[in-house]
């Protein structure tokens, strides 16, 4: 609600003829950030930058909510009777759930989340046939590929969703 309000106030900056085009907050922290590498020194100002970014490429709490979304999908597409690989579809459902409701990119996470519960599940619920003499790793590594292909979809179909749902007219 506050970003609204702002872009309104911008708006009638500009229409005033009173805009710089000058951001006071973004001109402020370069500054600050000017005065703190000159008093440490250039490497410090390096290292003082990148620990102050925000994202990161992959986290563990994410990670969590990722097998949860992927779990709660493969639960769900598993309540399905007589239909067999529902468990697949679970995966790409809990994907696109975890990409509508996340504000950041966790393609990382959901890739790992995905290849693993595929993975684990189709040799769990093949292993009379394994030992029969199929092979487990074989299985793993294909399913687990499908269920990382499937999560990845869903989370870039999820996300894609979230960005037209959240985007101004």
């Amino acid at each position: 609600m506050a970003e609204r309000t702002e872009e309104r106030t911008r708006d009638a900056d500009a229409k005033s003829g009173s805009d710089l085009g000058v951001d006071v907050g973004t001109t402020e922290s370069v500054e600050t950030d000017v005065a703190v590498g000159e008093s440490r020194g250039a490497e410090s100002s390096v290292t003082e930058t990148s620990t102050t970014d925000s994202g990161s490429y992959f986290s563990l709490r994410a990670l969590l909510f990722a097998f949860g979304a992927v779990g709660g999908g493969m639960v769900l597409g598993g309540l399905i009777p007589l239909v067999p690989f529902t468990e697949l579809v679970g995966i790409l459902l809990g994907g696109f759930v975890y990409g509508l409701l996340a504000s950041e990119r966790r393609y990382a996470e959901l890739g790992l989340a995905g290849g693993l519960s595929g993975g684990a599940t189709a040799v769990l619920s093949l292993l009379p046939q394994l030992a029969a003499g199929l092979s487990g790793t074989r299985l793993f590594a294909i399913a687990g590929g499908v269920g990382l292909v499937l999560a990845l979809v869903g989370h870039y179909f999820g996300r894609d969703l979230r960005s037209g749902l959240t985007k101004d007219l």
